[in-house]
Formats: structure tokens, C-alpha cells, sequence
């Protein structure tokens, strides 16, 4: 009798399990978001899960990089931890550009539903201030609705968290024919049109893969290569943003950033920007100085999601928390 293996059992969520309350927060199109909630005593009903949503006036807005959805990354439920002691909620929304659906969108319709969630927040969840802590490309949705974003929500946000803020187009590699055909196609107000499948590693239009990859892009916000001027043009409403603090946390190992950029001169240049010329950070220290609204932390051993040196996502966790502490 032949004998049949059976696969192995699934392991244990790998980032954890969370408990709370799972909401729909858009319509058209449909987009849930879920907001955790602290372990209770006993069970909650319906009604009391919805008091004990709107007990928690600070909410924190967890936005992930290209192809995350919920839990995106392994230090997701440290910060639902650190949120809870310091009387704030963890948010974690799907927008329309999650898991692989970022290949049609923009920054511009992130921004919009981003603002959709705030705004039912704060009708439905009794919510007065956010932070928003973005890893990857999360870092350019959060930068950008700090200056797209509708203004009376924009002054809700207090905090902002940007871990692995890198360059998507700056790599080893050469886009330069795709990045010619893409430029064709938007040429010819075809910019909807899909890039071929050797262009990228997930379905993707000409528009959105010229705001990744090419030079100027909608998403490039932090590349090497740009100047200290243009650094200061994407970034700089960021210092002239009332009651903010940011923290911009990067990987001394982020195998996203090509070997030769100076990782550190970087930290500091787009921190710098931030803070309207100001040099007030500390890159090996836990916040920097506070001369400015940005401050800066280099995790020398970290790679990009913070999943392989040990206690980098605790480090990271715990310089948000004290961010949020002030509020």
C-alpha cells in the first residue's frame, strides 16, 4: 500500500494574532480597515466592542509597503503592544493599491482613502489625533498626505513614523528601455495601459511604473541622487507643519538600497530637508535633537522590514512610542 505524506501543519501566524474590530470604512470602493483592541477579561459583545473602539481618541495607522495588506510587518504586533500602553489604537487599513493592486494606482489615491479613513475615524470612532507610521512605500503615502492629504485631517496627524524610507527606482539594475516605452505610452495619453511582463515583478501601468522607477517620479522622495534643493521640495512641508513630530528610521543592511549609497549622509540629508535646512540629527542616537520636527535613527544591523537583527524591531517600537507619549 503506497503511504501518502501528509504536508506539514501551518505554523501559528508567523506576525502574530490580533483581536478587535473589523469595520468597512468606504463603500465604493469596498475598503475595511481593522482596529486592534487590548486584550479583554472577558468576552465583548458588539456594543461593547464598538465603546471600547471609541475609548481610544489616538489612533495609529499602520501603512504598509508595495504588495502588504494587514500585518505587513514581524514588529506589527510589538507596536499594537506599545499602542495599547500608551492609551492609543492600532489601526491597519486595505486600501485599493494593497497587495498587488499598487500596479494601478497612484499616491494621489492613497492620499483619498487614506482621508476616508481618518474621516470615519473620527465620525464613527470618537477619534481627535493619528500617527502614521508607513514602512517602505508606506513612507511615501505618509509624506504625501502630510501635503495632499485634506487639511483639517492633516492637522489631526501628530506623529509620523517612516521605516525603510528608500528609493524604489535607484538599483543596480538598468530600466532604462522599459522606462523609454512606459514614457511612449503616457506620451500617447495611453499611461492606463499595462508595461510588459519583464518590466516589473508584478502587474503594473506605464503610469505608475514611471512614478516608481523613473527620475522625478510621483514616488521619489528618497533617492541619493537628488540635491539638496529638491530634497527640500518633496519634503519640506514637513517643517512647516505645526505640532508634528516624524521619525525617519532606516536599515543599516536594507537590501533594497544599492551598495553605493552612503546610507547615514542620506538619513541625514533627508532629515535635514525635512526640517528646512535645519542639521539636527543624531542618526545613532534614539530621536535626534528636537531643533526641528524630523528626527532621524539609523538601525545599523537592521534589513529592511526589521525581520533578521535581533531587537530592531523593538528598537524601532520603542523610539515610535516615545513619539507618541508626547501626545
Amino acid at each position: 500500500m503506497k503511504t501518502i505524506n501528509s504536508p506539514p501543519p501551518p505554523p501559528l501566524s508567523p506576525y502574530g494574532v490580533f483581536s478587535g474590530s473589523l469595520f468597512q470604512y468606504s463603500s465604493s470602493p469596498s475598503l475595511i480597515a481593522f482596529e486592534s483592541l487590548p486584550p479583554p477579561p472577558t468576552p465583548l459583545k458588539t456594543d461593547d466592542i464598538d465603546k471600547a473602539c471609541s475609548s481610544k481618541k489616538n489612533k495609529c495607522i499602520l501603512i504598509g509597503g508595495l504588495s502588504d495588506g494587514p500585518i505587513p510587518t514581524p514588529y506589527t504586533k510589538l507596536l499594537e503592544t506599545e499602542c495599547h500602553n500608551l492609551g492609543w489604537a492600532l489601526v491597519q487599513p486595505v486600501l485599493s493599491s494593497s497587495y498587488l493592486g499598487f500596479g494601478h494606482g497612484s499616491l494621489a489615491r492613497d492620499s483619498a482613502e487614506i482621508g476616508q479613513l481618518l474621516a470615519y475615524l473620527v465620525t464613527h470612532h470618537d477619534a481627535e489625533q493619528f500617527a502614521l507610521v508607513g514602512h517602505s512605500t508606506g513612507c511615501q503615502n505618509s509624506i504625501h498626505f502630510l501635503k495632499y492629504g485634506q487639511q483639517e485631517l492633516v492637522e489631526k496627524v501628530k506623529v509620523v513614523a517612516l521605516q525603510a524610507p528608500v528609493s524604489d527606482r535607484e538599483t543596480d539594475d538598468d530600466h532604462s528601455e522599459f522606462i523609454l516605452h512606459a514614457q511612449s505610452l503616457v506620451g500617447q495619453q495611453r499611461g492606463d495601459e499595462m508595461m510588459p511582463r519583464s518590466a516589473f515583478w508584478a502587474p503594473i501601468t506605464a503610469s505608475r511604473y514611471l512614478s516608481l522607477i523613473d527620475v522625478d517620479g510621483e514616488d521619489d522622495f528618497f533617492s541619493s541622487d537628488l540635491t539638496d534643493d529638491q530634497l527640500c521640495e518633496r519634503l519640506g512641508h514637513v517643517g512647516r507643519k505645526k505640532d508634528l513630530d516624524l521619525i525617519a528610521v532606516y536599515s543599516g543592511k536594507d537590501e533594497y538600497v544599492p551598495s553605493f549609497v552612503d546610507k547615514e549622509v542620506l538619513l541625514r540629508r533627508m532629515v535635514k530637508a525635512m526640517n528646512n535646512g535645519v542639521e539636527c540629527c543624531d542618526v545613532g542616537g534614539d530621536n535626534g535633537s528636537k531643533e526641528g520636527n524630523a528626527s532621524g535613527l539609523m538601525l545599523e544591523n537592521a534589513n529592511h522590514n526589521l525581520s533578521e537583527s535581533e531587537g530592531d524591531g523593538a528598537r524601532f517600537v520603542a523610539a515610535v512610542g516615545k513619539l507618541l507619549s508626547r501626545w
